[in-house]
């Protein structure tokens, strides 16, 4: 038999066992953040949503847009999507602030996808050599392993260049990202349109949906890792350690 047919079949990609615990921590996170928020000026400082919407308004139709970009740019540029979500949905309220944030952070991931398709390959693969495994796991599972890979408990631009590596269609890449990047970003939205309501019981409500969330992002992701390890007949494991050191 050839080396090419004893090879095992890619299995899909995995949860690690840290997914658990950075749920838990981003829970802790965004408690002690809402704490922050809702006991200092920022609140009132920022609250005012709707003058800034109004502000945003004088600024003519490209406003919006620019916001976009400028978020895309940024996340491009390494910053956590996270932060845009919750500033956005304190700013502009839940909807437009998890729309305009998150659009932006799809689309700044986007263009790390295209710096390895368009020439960024040798540089990646000379800094992450272990990153062409995940490319080809990632591969095998299309959208889905789009998904699942937004839901690893790394920093986003390691996902890309990961991805970008791969050879994932680009509206693979697209409709993962855009749906798997809102398992944590619609809790965050949650919390941040939450600190600037009038009174502590619509804060104390906002915050409950946003933990509810949290507990139920953990419940479909276990369920979910566990149909597809018994669906290969084996545990599901990706080991992440090898990478940690070098971000």
């Amino acid at each position: 038999m050839s080396r090419a047919q004893a090879q095992p079949p890619v299995a899909p990609l995995a949860a690690p066992a840290r997914s658990t615990a950075r749920l838990v921590l981003m829970g802790v996170v965004l408690g002690a953040a809402a704490a922050v928020v809702y006991l200092s000026p920022i609140r009132q400082w920022i609250g005012d949503a709707q003058h800034v919407r109004q502000t945003m308004a004088a600024a003519g139709i490209w406003a919006y847009p620019a916001c976009i970009l400028a978020v895309a740019a940024l996340v491009a540029c390494g910053m956590p999507r996270l932060v845009f979500a919750l500033v956005g949905a304190m700013v502009l309220g839940f909807w437009q602030g998890l729309l305009f944030s998150q659009a932006g952070a799809v689309l700044g991931y986007y263009g790390a996808f295209l710096f390895v398709r368009w020439g960024g390959r040798a540089w990646v693969m000379h800094r992450w050599p272990k990153l062409q495994r995940w490319s080809a796991l990632v591969h095998a599972q299309g959208v889905l392993g789009v998904i699942l890979a937004r839901q690893i408990p790394l920093h986003g631009t390691l996902i890309n260049l990961a991805l970008g590596l791969s050879h994932l269609k680009h509206r693979h890449f697209l409709i993962g990202t855009a749906i798997g990047v809102l398992p944590e970003a619609v809790p965050v939205a949650l919390v941040g349109a939450g600190l600037v309501r009038g009174s502590a019981t619509a804060t104390a409500g906002y915050m409950g949906l946003a933990v509810a969330m949290l507990v139920l992002v953990l419940i479909v992701w276990k369920r979910t890792m566990r149909r597809l390890a018994n669906a290969q007949d084996r545990p599901l494991s990706l080991d992440t350690s090898g990478f940690l050191d070098r971000v």
